[in-house]
């Protein structure tokens, strides 16, 4: 299946797709794992609201109609605890009595069933732009790190990093103003075995070097801090 160049992020992002009905559900999983990373099906409000706090998924997708507890008891529920994470309401042209509360929930968007896939791909732009707002972070005027696709961009332009210089700068990026220690960095990047210093002080070196000297400073004694005004 071909997706879009602004949708191929997709394919980094999990989805949790709530469904009472097992022979549909199971019919739009086949299309929907070949989107996304990862698929995490539930067919309930407390499956849902379970594996929600297990997963942690980027992208939510919830029948609006679940039996007794409807679609839009879990999304308020979810509301309490987290107005980030994206939603999209799948309805039946019979839903429209929900249309209305649910219009306060924060949603990203409603797909008609039956689903296809020009509905789903204009759902999830609205999904990825939200995601993006979230997880790009300027470092100054000419850098900027996507979390998400883990790229440093330079005038918009992508900068090329080794595997560990790029870890190690997504966990600068992550905790930013937060002094990051020696054994932080080796649980993030050897979580399997010990490092030098001199390793971890040439990988430091080559995040300067691209971004500037004066982005990440020394904390005396503790580690080091990635300096974001």
């Amino acid at each position: 299946m071909e997706l879009s160049l602004e949708l191929l992020q997709l394919k980094k992002l999990s989805l949790l797709y709530v469904e009472d009905d097992e022979i549909l559900r199971k019919n739009y999983v086949s299309t929907l794992s070949l989107i996304f990373e990862e698929v995490i099906e539930a067919n309930n409000y407390k499956n849902a609201l379970e594996l929600y706090d297990s997963n942690s998924p980027d992208i939510l997708l919830v029948d609006i109609n679940l039996g007794n507890l409807s679609g839009i008891d879990l999304v308020k529920k979810i509301r309490e605890i987290d107005l980030e994470t994206p939603i999209v309401f799948l309805t039946a042209h019979s839903d429209n009595k929900y249309l209305l509360e649910a219009a306060n929930l924060q949603i990203d968007g409603y797909i008609v069933k039956p689903l296809d896939l020009d509905k789903l791909q204009n759902a999830m732009k609205n999904c990825i732009k939200k995601i993006n707002s979230q997880n790009i972070v300027d470092i100054d005027d000419e850098f900027t790190y996507n979390i998400i696709n883990q790229e440093l961009l330079q005038n918009g332009v992508e900068i090329k990093l080794g595997k560990k210089v790029n870890q190690l700068l997504k966990l600068f990026i992550q905790n930013q103003n937060i002094t990051i220690t020696k054994e932080m960095i080796e649980d993030e990047l050897w979580s399997d075995k010990t490092v030098t210093d001199s390793s971890i002080k040439n990988l430091i070196g080559n995040i300067r070097k691209i971004i500037g000297k004066d982005k990440i400073v020394n904390v005396l004694g503790v580690g080091w801090k990635l300096n974001i005004e």
